[in-house]
Order: structure tokens, then sequence, then C-alpha cells
């Protein structure tokens, strides 16, 4: 086995016990964490499959962008916030391990029966460097545009909470 392979077998090992902590932990706060480490396991296997942009992209918009927006939501929702009838361990995991195996079945029936397999796709010629430009000369607006939609998200999160507690 390669130091690569090894790598590589650390990185799922990773992204697993993430995805495991988030779906069965007992706090919200936990689970979110678990999450982070999920999503920074999925930006390592897109580094192993040498997709050095969509590693940055990951870790950036989902890591960075998406982790503090559900960090806010969560403290935000404090007091508002219910807890649900909560579940068990063993149902929870009973739960994960059926929609994993569901969905390993449903992946590996699509990978078996394909018949796109049987084609050959053109190589891809695109390169970072090409959608940087396209992102900074073509599509500046819309990037300006997310970025001002999340801030107004995050001002407007501030102003229910503290209209929420009474104060102004």
């Amino acid at each position: 086995m390669q130091f690569a392979d090894i790598i590589f077998l650390i990185i799922i090992f990773v992204t697993m016990i993430g995805a495991l902590v988030t779906v069965l932990s007992g706090s919200i706060i936990y689970a979110m964490i678990g999450l982070v480490t999920t999503m920074f396991g999925i930006a390592g296997i897109y580094v192993y499959l040498n997709a050095p942009f969509l590693a940055m992209m990951q870790i950036l918009i989902y890591v960075g962008a998406i982790s503090i927006l559900i960090a806010f939501a969560i403290m935000l929702a404090g007091p508002l916030y219910k807890n649900p009838k909560e579940w068990t361990t063993i149902t929870k995991f009973i739960a994960s391990l059926v929609v994993s195996v569901f969905s390993f079945l449903v992946f590996f029936k699509v990978i078996m029966h394909a018949s796109w397999m049987n084609t050959k796709a053109k190589e891809f010629t695109v390169t970072t460097k090409e959608i940087g430009r396209a992102l900074f000369d073509k599509l500046t607006f819309p990037f300006e545009l997310i970025s001002l939609l999340i801030i107004v998200s995050i001002i407007g999160a501030i102003m229910l909470a503290l209209l929420s507690k009474g104060e102004e």
C-alpha cells in the first residue's frame, strides 16, 4: 500500500467519523462540528482527486460561509428552539444505516447499469485560471450579489433575534 493510499483512507475515515458524529450526536453544536469535519473531509477528497479549485471552493463556501450561517442560526434560535422528541442513539444508528445502504444500492445500480459508462468523453480542458477569469471578469455582478445576500441575511437574523427578545 502506497503513502497516497494511506492518506486517502485517513481522509475517508475522518469524513465518515464526522458524518457519524453529525447523525448520532445528541447536541446540535456537536452535530455542527461533525458537519464541518465532514465538509473538510470532502475537500480532502477533492484534493486527492486532483481538483484543487473544487477543494478550495468547498472550504470557502461550505466550511466557511455555510458553517458560519448555521452557527448563527443555532445561536440566534437558542431560546426559541424547542427540543423535539429525542431519538435514541440506536434509532439514529439504524436510520443512518438504512439510508446509507439504500444510497449505496442506488449508486451501485446506477454505476453498474449505466450506458454512459461505455462512451468515451472528451477531455475536460478548462483550467482553474480560466474559471477564475470567468468569475472576476464576466460574473462579477452575480458574485457580488451573493455576498450582499449573505450580509442581508445575517443582518435580518440579528434583527429578528433582537425583536424576539423585546429589544430595539
